[in-house]
């Protein structure tokens, strides 16, 4: 029964007219699990996506960094920067206590850190006016700490060689809260480069570790962005962690009273022989290839 109101015509049904299909409870399960194999297969490939455009990033921030380090050097006479704290090259002031989840910093290690040190008191701030470009974006934290934003509680996503020497890197910037003169208050000069393009200068805050102290590791592999004093910056995979730690201080020659021999210049004297006996066989090459951190003359980064 067609029901008619007063002054309005019925609309004549169209037996042509196409009808929506119906789908059964089949189909529509064969769908969903075809949207699911396909997110299941993208989701890996965006993920690298995402790994290698902040690599880029990271990458680009430390070429920002490398010409800030130029431009100081040729300011002050080819010698680097001398700092207070690991942090100081740069950035922002941190809040470590903050951001540390396993235990509240004592006063002396936010000094140690640098995270207290003020903007205008780090010397590459007058050379780069975004305090962003300390900020890695992979930057997930770590430490003993386990702060959760590096750039969050020192102020800065990048550790440069500062003080001493450790991994088979020689300290590049000086500390400020060192001895006047000694060793590791003094800043490396460029006259001093022996070769620049495998001279390592700064890294992502975690470098040398692995797992998941390596922000833009491959599979958990020590990979790390690394700024060379030559100005190039590239993705670099250091020996595991574990061999890491064994190069963590070099062996120095000593006296027979135990105390460390020192060069004409006040330096610790280097034991080479021992320290090329602690780079293991297995670690001189990588399959079947020699290894680009060890060579037969291999002593430094």
């Amino acid at each position: 029964m067609v029901v008619v109101f007063k002054g309005v015509k019925p609309r004549p049904e169209n037996p042509a007219a196409p009808r929506c299909p119906a789908f059964t409870v089949l189909e529509i399960l064969v769908a969903l699990a075809l949207i699911a194999l396909l997110t299941t297969l993208l989701l890996p490939s965006l993920a690298k996506g995402k790994a290698r455009a902040r690599r880029s990033q990271s990458i680009h921030n430390q070429q920002q960094i490398s010409i800030a380090f130029r431009e100081y050097l040729q300011d002050h006479r080819g010698e680097y920067p001398r700092i207070r704290g690991f942090a100081g090259a740069g950035g922002k002031r941190g809040d470590f206590a903050s951001q540390a989840r396993t235990r509240k910093p004592e006063p002396e290690v936010v000094a140690i850190f640098g995270a207290d040190t003020p903007p205008e008191e780090r010397p590459l701030n007058q050379y780069i006016s975004n305090r962003e470009v300390f900020h890695d974006p992979a930057d997930a934290g770590g430490t003993s700490f386990r702060v959760s934003s590096c750039f969050d509680a020192f102020g800065t996503s990048y550790l440069p060689q500062m003080g001493e020497d450790q991994f088979r890197v020689k300290r590049v910037l000086g500390s400020r809260t060192d001895t006047p003169g000694s060793y590791g208050w003094r800043s490396l000069r460029e006259t001093e480069l022996s070769n620049p393009v495998n001279k390592i200068i700064q890294g992502d805050w975690n470098w040398p570790y692995d797992q998941q102290d390596s922000w833009h590791g491959d599979h958990g592999e020590a990979g790390h962005v690394m700024l060379y004093a030559d100005g190039h910056v590239s993705y670099f995979v250091f020996p595991d962690t574990a061999v890491m730690l064994k190069w963590m201080t070099p062996p120095h020659r000593r006296d027979a009273q135990g105390r460390a021999e020192l060069n004409a210049k006040g330096d610790p004297v280097i034991d080479e022989e021992k320290f090329r006996s602690l780079s293991p066989e297995p670690f001189r090459s990588t399959a079947g290839e020699p290894a680009r951190y060890i060579d037969t003359g291999f002593l430094w980064w």
